[in-house]
């Protein structure tokens, strides 16, 4: 045994909980920070002395010389990190398909009394109005004005609708943007990791950083990992790699054929196919719920022009004159209008039957009667169709959040139990930190008994 050997042992004890110390402060210190995942010591007892085997003495066994620290490992579970990434990808799925159907539902009906179906009926009402006074030249007026508040109102729904698909396209391409950075981020770590895992570091801060950047791709398009053996975790985006080791593919984002932005990646120009995630939400959004009420508002517009037309070609006005169109003849919500000769004198509005029938409002009470014809598909009425429609808005905005009820629920679940493992108690580390400074108190009296007793055996040597 070496004279030495218990000031070793203390200052093995020494360094060992000074590192422990520093693991525990690092863990207070990011207590609050995004992805930080909770950091352990483990500690192993050094080799004895002699070695087992060796010629040497072993004065009644092996003697012990202190501590090592073997690794600082972070606390996780990947299973429940892979778990906690997929739910996310769901949950912003869900969460951004209900964000852009609240602001088309607030489009449909912008506030009490403005939207189509009221601007509708105040219509029907002015024809039922007309009818009773055919000679009115005011009652006429407000006809037109309603007529032409109607066809606003159709082509203003056409409009803000494509300005909210134009909107969605515009996060599209900012989203593609920074989907492209963090895997460029990735990929840099992921050089940097392996650095330092080929130097039998641990890079624990590093691996925390590339997680949060995980989270967030996951979040995005619904992307997993794979983590081969021994091997740098792929991230996979249905099928094809994003990201594997130092190599980050990049997307794009390109006008496709329906004028709008499609996703594709930039190596092969080949379609990105998004399943999951927010972006998966807005491309549901944009792509198959707006071109499904634009279709609905196309085929209201034009079963109201053409059954007001044909009844109004067959009436009279007070100038006798007969077919006329009360809107330009078309099939499209985004360009209904009032017809020029309507606008150009409200006396050839048709209220009558038959030519030199000035109190005839026969034709303008049919008009009106249209209010609750069942003239659209499946037997219901303009009016109702509306109804429907805008019912199928709330409908869809209701599926939305009973998805993101079942995502959240799940979702943060995985979150507690991944905070109970990986989480910061300031409690703990507060009672580790306790521990670990009365074991470096200790280890600071060995040494300082050692550092004496080396003392006496140097004094009483020099003495002689």
């Amino acid at each position: 045994m070496s004279t030495f050997t218990g000031i070793i042992t203390a200052l093995s004890s020494l360094q060992a909980q000074q590192q422990a110390m520093d693991t525990a402060g690092h863990n207070v210190a990011n207590v609050n920070t995004l992805g930080y995942r909770r950091q352990e010591v483990r500690f192993s007892a050094r080799g004895p002395y002699p070695l087992a085997g060796s010629a040497a003495g072993t004065m009644g066994g092996l003697c012990g010389i202190g501590v090592q620290v073997d690794s600082i490992r972070r606390a996780q579970d990947e299973f429940l990190n892979l778990h906690f990434n997929t739910t996310g990808g769901e949950l912003s799925r869900w969460t951004s398909t209900q964000n852009a159907l609240k602001e088309i539902e607030s489009i449909m009906a912008p506030g009490p009394g403005l939207d189509l179906g009221a601007t509708m009926d105040k219509f029907w009402d002015a024809w039922q109005s007309l009818s009773t006074n055919p000679e009115d030249l005011s009652a006429r007026s407000d006809l037109r004005a309603d007529g032409l508040a109607v066809a606003s109102s159709f082509r203003n729904l056409v409009q803000r609708l494509r300005w909210s698909a134009s909107n969605i396209d515009s996060t599209i391409e900012n989203t593609v943007e920074e989907i492209n950075r963090a895997t460029s981020q990735i990929a840099g770590l992921n050089r940097d990791i392996s650095l330092a895992l080929g130097e039998s570091r641990q890079p624990n801060d590093l691996l925390d950083q590339r997680d949060v950047l995980f989270q967030r791709i996951a979040e995005i398009t619904g992307a997993t990992l794979i983590t081969p053996a021994g091997g740098q975790p792929i991230l996979n985006l249905n099928g094809k790699a994003l990201v594997q080791g130092n190599l980050a593919l990049e997307l794009k984002a390109e006008p496709g054929a329906s004028g709008y932005l499609e996703i594709k990646w930039a190596d092969d120009d080949t379609p990105v196919v998004l399943q999951s995630g927010e972006l998966a939400g807005k491309f549901q959004v944009r792509d198959q719920m707006i071109p499904q009420y634009l279709s609905q508002l196309d085929d209201m517009a034009s079963t109201l022009v053409s059954q007001v037309n044909t009844l109004h070609e067959q009436g009279f006005g007070l100038d006798n004159q007969t077919d006329l169109n009360f809107f330009t003849p078309g099939t499209s919500a985004a360009d209904i209008t009032v017809d020029d000769a309507i606008l150009d004198d409200v006396r050839a509005i048709a209220s009558a039957s038959a030519a030199d029938s000035p109190g005839d409002g026969s034709m303008a009470l049919a008009i009106a009667a249209l209010r609750t014809e069942p003239v659209m598909a499946g037997g219901i009425s303009i009016n109702q169709s509306w109804q429907y429609l805008y019912g199928s808005v709330g409908n869809d905005v209701k599926v939305a959040e009973d998805h993101i009820y079942s995502a959240q629920l799940i979702h943060d679940q995985l979150a507690s139990r991944q905070q109970s493992i990986s989480g910061v108690s300031l409690d703990e580390e507060m009672a580790q930190m306790i521990q670990y400074q009365h074991a470096y108190d200790a280890a600071a009296r060995v040494l300082t008994v050692a550092d004496e007793m080396l003392g006496t055996i140097i004094e009483q040597m020099g003495a002689r």
